[in-house]
Parts: structure tokens; sequence; C-alpha cells
């Protein structure tokens, strides 16, 4: 794709020019593609401060982080019958939306968007309240009630919830990064390694918080919890 303002050819899924940062969404306007975002930088902040350019930069932003499940799946998700937006405001965003990943892989899907800190507390959460229904309850309604009712109401929190769990943490990351840095590349570089997905994460971290839970398990629950 040729920039309109200095003639540098750029790929066809770039945002700004590579040579003068000039924004190449008026290109593709007239027949947009699917929003992978390549060159994303601070320029794109200081575009004309109307609705549908604020709205342009967040779709290019939240492209960027989230790789291509985005246009197919979390720009519906977040803001159907909405502009994309950056906003914290709840009324420009789709709060109810389910998420089969989040339901079906709990703490495992956190970790694999690479949000460590919500799997840690949601892990610490089951492992806190488990254990306090161990001693609240004893061992006879504690083993009525069942684990995998309790696991089951987790599992749902975490389906009806993940979206808007993911979308908070993925403005909150690019607020930072654009916060923090100015040079396209760069951002784009932080876009790319902050947001996406790991495997590698998602099989490690979950690895270790099981772990963790298990530790903490071993150590406060009754000892009735360990008869067989």
């Amino acid at each position: 794709m040729l920039c309109n303002n200095c003639g540098q050819e750029n790929s066809n899924e770039a945002v700004l020019c590579l040579n003068c940062g000039h924004n190449l969404s008026d290109i593709q306007g007239q027949t947009p593609p699917p929003l992978t975002a390549v060159n994303i930088s601070k320029d794109a902040q200081s575009m004309q401060n109307t609705p549908s350019s604020d709205s342009q930069t967040a779709d290019s932003l939240l492209a960027a982080f989230v790789g291509k499940k985005y246009d197919d799946f979390y720009r519906n998700k977040w803001f159907k019958n909405h502009k994309p937006t950056l906003s914290a405001d709840n009324k420009k965003i789709n709060f109810q939306s389910f998420n089969l990943a989040g339901f079906f892989l709990g703490s495992f899907w956190f970790c694999y968007r690479k949000m460590y800190l919500a799997a840690f507390l949601i892990i610490l959460g089951i492992t806190v309240v488990d254990l306090t229904l161990m001693y609240l309850l004893g061992m006879e309604k504690y083993n009525m009630l069942g684990q995998s009712v309790f696991i089951g109401a987790w599992a749902g929190l975490a389906g009806v919830s993940g979206n808007y769990f993911y979308l908070k943490h993925s403005v909150k990351k690019i607020t930072k990064i654009t916060d923090t840095y100015t040079d396209s590349a760069v951002i784009n570089e932080q876009l790319a390694k902050q947001g996406g997905t790991s495997w590698i994460g998602s099989i490690g971290v979950t690895l270790l918080l099981i772990l963790l839970s298990g530790g903490i398990t071993y150590l406060l629950a009754p000892e009735w919890y360990w008869i067989v």
C-alpha cells in the first residue's frame, strides 16, 4: 500500500506509514480489511479528535494487542452495537457476553491470554473459599456438596466475566504502552510482546498455580480431608 502523503510502500496491514507516520486508515477505509494492525504508534493518539477517529484508533490498538482473534471474535463480543473504545465507561461496551474457553479452561485460558494476575487471584480465591467451606461444613456436608458443584460455579463465573476482564486487561496494557513509548517501532514491539497469546505461559503458570493451591490445601486442610 502506497502512502498518499510521502509515497512510501507499506504492507497492506499497516495502519501508519513507516516513513512519515501518516495515518493509512483513510486509504483502507473504502474497502477495510480485517484489522491486524502492524505499525501502531502514539501518533495515532494525535489524530483529529472526533468520535470517528477515536474509534478507529481504539480499534487498531486493540487489534494489534489481541491478534487475529480480535476481528472474528472479540470485537463483536466487546462492542456489539457500540463503537470500539478504550473508555472505562461500561455503557460503551458489551458487558454480558460468554467466553466458552474461559468456562471450560478457567485459569488456563486466563494464562493463555497472559492475564497471570487474574489467574492467580482466581486460583487463590477458589482455594481459600474451598478451605473455608471445609471447616464451616465439616466432612459430611462438605462431601455431600461435592467439589464439582463448587468448581462448576467458578467455571460459570469465568465464562460470563472472562471477556469483560480481558477487555479491561487489554485497555490497561495498551494505555500503559502508549503512555510510556513514543516510537512507533517500540510501541508495535511492546503490543506484540505483551499482547497476543502464550502456550508456554498458559501451561507453565497454570502448573505453578495448581502446585500453589495444592500446597496451601496440604498445609491448611483439616485432617479428615485426606482420609480416603
